[in-house]
């Protein structure tokens, strides 16, 4: 393990550089607008998020005005829209989360938001726990549902007694979600529920996700966390191993070894599996592996970080080609996302090869114009764009703490 203190992975020259580039893809400090869209994956909080660890790397460059621009500007959008929807990357919870990060600075907009979210975080908690058999990803994963809003209660549990109370019914509802009827999760999708036409035809009787941004790795990662924080509900332990031992049980490997689907059907159905498209956060083996790492230091089992330390070395032993990530630089999907996961590690293990591993994802960013890419050519925005990109450059650059990736459940 790691001695708590964070350590740049890039050396003197290739750090520099990569600044620079941070600073490019951020812009120079300017006037802010007025009112923005409010989430996370996508708004103003996202863009409060990486100006403000702007600032913390370097406090001197006038970063921090837009760091509270953005985020007065997306309570300004969330006012005016009357947005009542609790999710982290898309509601109030990434709004909320964000302006924790803020502190003092707008007193009034934590306060304001923490009640909006409790409440909702209760409601939905409430209707979940109630014996649902089969839900959307939406109500329970990271981008929109119970894990994402479970992140930012978690950051709150300690300091706002709402905010705990909100946080163990998440937790309980995800335990709930967690148990079986006739050997299937209540978290199955119903094929009604997926998203996409050709999921619908390819599994009639529903499927099980498997990853961190929609799937039960997100979950996995909330109740993990949660445990080691001391947090902890009836039957959360059992349900972390639960759905650790689920994740086990579909493993996929190939030649380089452990790796996941992103989407498998219904025990007893031939309908198969849909491997995961991309080798990030959001499916495949990086942002599961995570996942695992938190569990077993949850449960104190070494065997689940194991698998999540060899899982994530057979993500570097891969040909660049098979991750589906040239030329995709964001968090979600992209270069981004593999670069967080891959520091964290390098950070909790001590393990060189992550930390060569993540210097090599960072340079492999700062060259993407060179193969005729950009890190900002998918926008701006927090998850996909170039924000995102910024902060996981000042993750592998600077000795800052990288106290944002909480959205991501990766710490």
């Amino acid at each position: 393990m790691s001695d708590g203190k964070w350590t740049p992975v890039l050396p003197g020259e290739t750090a520099e550089a990569v600044l620079r580039l941070a600073v490019a893809l951020a812009g120079r400090p300017r006037a802010t607008p007025a009112r923005v869209r409010p989430g996370l994956a996508d708004g103003g909080a996202g863009m409060a998020l990486v100006y403000h660890q702007l600032d913390r790397c370097d406090p001197d460059a006038g970063w921090r005005a837009m760091a509270d621009g953005y985020l007065a500007a997306a309570a300004r959008g969330a006012a005016r829209l009357g947005t009542a929807d609790p999710g982290l990357h898309s509601g109030l919870s990434g709004l909320a989360f964000a302006a924790r990060l803020l502190p003092g600075r707008h007193p009034e907009v934590p306060a304001a938001l923490d009640a909006r979210v409790t409440d909702a975080a209760v409601r939905e908690a409430g209707r979940l726990a109630a014996g649902v058999h089969g839900v959307a990803c939406r109500a329970y994963d990271v981008i929109s549902g119970l894990a994402g809003t479970g992140a930012h209660l978690l950051c709150r549990a300690g300091d706002v007694p709402a905010a705990d109370a909100a946080l163990r019914a998440v937790l309980a509802a995800l335990v709930e979600l967690g148990e079986e009827r006739a050997g299937v999760p209540h978290w199955f999708t119903p094929a009604g529920a997926l998203h996409d036409p050709g999921l619908r035809r390819r599994f009639p009787d529903g499927a099980l996700n498997c990853g961190l941004s929609h799937g039960i790795a997100g979950p996995l990662g909330l109740m993990s966390l949660s445990l080691t924080a001391g947090v902890r509900v009836p039957g959360q332990e059992r349900a972390v191993r639960r759905a650790a031992g689920f994740l086990l049980g579909h493993r996929a490997d190939d030649a380089w070894g452990a790796d996941w689907p992103g989407i498998i059907a219904l025990p007893g159905s031939s309908a198969g599996s849909v491997g995961a498209r991309h080798g990030s956060w959001c499916y495949g083996a990086p942002g599961i592996a995570r996942s695992l790492w938190l569990a077993g230091t949850a449960l104190g089992e070494a065997s689940l970080r194991e698998v999540a330390v060899e899982a994530m070395k057979a993500v570097h032993r891969r040909p660049a080609g098979l991750l589906g990530l040239d030329g995709t630089p964001g968090l979600c999907h992209g270069l981004a996302g593999l670069l967080q996961i891959t520091l964290r590690f390098a950070h909790d293990t001590g393990d060189p090869d992550f930390a060569r591993a993540a210097a090599g994802l960072a340079v492999r960013l700062l060259r993407l114009p060179d193969r005729g890419g950009s890190p900002a050519q998918d926008g701006p925005a927090f998850l996909e764009g170039a924000a995102g990109v910024v902060l996981a450059l000042l993750s592998a650059a600077t000795d800052v703490v990288p106290s944002w990736d909480r959205v991501l459940l990766l710490a």
